[in-house]
């Protein structure tokens, strides 16, 4: 138990130095349901995005805003149309994904990905 909690403890860490989550759910939420729409190719309408996390509009604002802010994503939509805008995770966001998942598999097994495969 205790390799366990240590190995914890250790991508608690690396997830504060290095990914925009300031330990928050919400925040890792939001980065991940980015990161996952934007890989499959599909960018999230804001209005989806709200949607599809089950946080408070404000609080999905504030961390949404902030990963704007600091290039984690971006909004794109239509010259003509600026209602619909989507939210696309930009390169930061996929490489920090790509780490994240790096740190994960050494601090807990490949077990956990051998199921998404």
């Amino acid at each position: 138990m205790i390799p366990a909690t240590e190995n914890a403890l250790k991508v608690r860490d690396w997830e504060k130095a290095n990914l925009p989550i300031e330990q928050s759910a919400l925040a890792l939420d939001l980065f991940l349901v980015i990161a996952y729409n934007s890989l499959r190719g599909k960018p999230l309408t804001l209005k989806s995005l709200f949607h599809s996390i089950d946080f408070s509009e404000a609080g999905i604002r504030k961390h949404l805003r902030r990963l704007l802010s600091e290039g984690w994503c971006v909004l794109e939509g239509s010259e003509h149309d600026k209602r619909l805008r989507h939210v696309v995770a930009q390169p930061k966001m996929l490489y920090a994904l790509e780490d994240y998942i790096e740190v994960l598999k050494d601090a807990f097994g490949h077990s956990f990905t051998e199921d998404a495969e």
